[in-house]
């Protein structure tokens, strides 16, 4: 199951995140990415054999804009990324990434720090534990900077046909959220692509995040302090505090992965829902694209 899932996962660790997750990217239960905010797996190591024996993984990405539990800011913000995974044959892994948002003036607006662990229980059930510490520059216009740390883990069981993750996070800091995030998805892969050695993976991926929101609220008021406008959102009569639905994603990445090498571009539909006054989040489309190196 570990080099099945390693090779579905090949580039997927910008997350981001959830998961399937996640802040910026798309890859990390180490945290919620950029990206798509959810709860994901660990930056998983780009070929079978350095997982086996650990290594590096180094990635650069590229997003069209930043969501937080599909929730988002009034203005768009495209963003680059770079990082450095290593994990080891035991399945412990620790990452940094640094997160450029393409219309600020900050170099680097935020940094996520994450070490966790991740492997098989069993032929059929995968997990992962992970911690993760976010830093952002000062005046951020981000919703995720109003949260700093995160614990997420997950649980993944393979029926053959379809892979289920119930991904769960405990976000804490100057405010606490729990979040759980339901992932279906379903592996395709196309061998002997370009090359005897290459091959093509496409993952379509269907998700339904319920959590709580004080981030949301925290945020609202973080970014008025700051002159940065949340703008005026839908009147929507809900609460931070009570577990809701939150956010249904459609997610369909492409991976093309060649020895080390491995290219990634996805696309995703986030429908959020429960919104606070004042959020202005709505449906929408995202695009990200990357590429990954094994050292």
């Amino acid at each position: 199951m570990t080099a099945r899932l390693l090779r579905i996962y090949s580039c997927t660790s910008w997350l981001v995140l959830v998961l399937c997750c996640g802040g910026l990217g798309c890859f990390a239960a180490a945290g919620q990415a950029v990206g798509s905010g959810q709860a994901a797996g660990s930056p998983a190591v780009a070929a079978d054999s350095a997982a086996r024996h650990g290594g590096f993984t180094a990635a650069l990405s590229y997003g069209s804009n930043s969501s937080f539990f599909g929730r988002t800011q009034t203005t768009r913000y495209p963003y680059t990324a770079g990082e450095l995974t290593y994990k080891s044959r035991f399945g412990v892994w620790g990452s940094a990434v640094g997160y450029n948002l393409l219309n600020t003036t900050s170099f680097v607006d935020e940094t996520d720090l994450s070490a966790g662990w991740d492997g098989d229980i069993s032929k059929k059930v995968d997990a992962s534990v992970s911690y993760s510490r976010f830093l952002f520059a000062a005046n951020s216009p981000l919703v995720k900077s109003s949260v700093n740390n995160s614990l997420d883990g997950y649980l993944g069981w393979d029926w053959g046909y379809v892979y289920s993750r119930l991904n769960a996070a405990y976000l804490f800091g100057d405010t606490d959220d729990f979040f759980l995030v339901l992932d279906n998805s379903r592996n395709f892969e196309f061998e002997k692509v370009f090359s005897p050695k290459g091959y093509v993976a496409v993952e379509p991926r269907v998700s339904l995040t319920t959590g709580t929101q004080r981030f949301s609220e925290t945020s609202l008021v973080q970014q008025a302090r700051r002159g940065n406008s949340p703008g005026r959102g839908k009147s929507v009569t809900t609460s931070t505090t009570r577990l809701e639905v939150l956010n249904y994603e459609l997610r369909v990445p492409v991976t093309y992965s060649l020895g080390v090498v491995s290219v990634q571009v996805a696309w995703r539909y986030s429908v959020p829902v429960n919104l606070l006054p004042d959020d202005v989040s709505g449906a929408r489309s995202y695009f990200t694209s990357s590429l990954s190196l094994n050292l």
